[in-house]
């Protein structure tokens, strides 16, 4: 490789590197976790959650608490069937690879407010 072919490439990997850096991981609802009755709806407004960072779920897997991604219609239903994403070993992961809106929601515990929605 010539000697500027080296520079580009590694400016690339430089550039790569560093935005990955930059992403950033939420865990929901902090030292609360992912459990009924915490106000998410508050937890989001005070992050700053961008295209590339995670979500971590944790959560009491033992009380059947799970985690769906689902879209805003199965949100509004409170239907995880189908989800785009389902986890329920009590500790999940999501990274955020799309902007947009982001539905999230613990299958058959909406009453208990187990639900979040993100804007990427």
């Amino acid at each position: 490789m010539e000697g500027s072919t080296v520079k580009f490439v590694a400016l690339i990997l430089i550039l790569c590197c560093a935005r990955s850096s930059l992403a950033a991981e939420y865990t929901v609802g902090d030292q609360l976790g992912w459990r009924p009755l915490v106000n998410y709806y508050s937890w989001v407004r005070s992050k700053s959650i961008k295209l590339g960072d995670t979500l971590v779920f944790n959560y009491d897997a033992s009380q059947g608490y799970s985690v769906a991604e689902v879209t805003q219609f199965k949100f509004i239903a409170c239907n995880a069937a189908n989800a785009k994403y389902f986890d329920n070993d009590g500790h999940s992961s999501v990274t955020l690879t799309e902007p947009g809106q982001h539905y999230f929601m613990a299958a058959g515990h909406c009453a208990d407010q187990m639900v979040l929605s993100v804007l990427v």
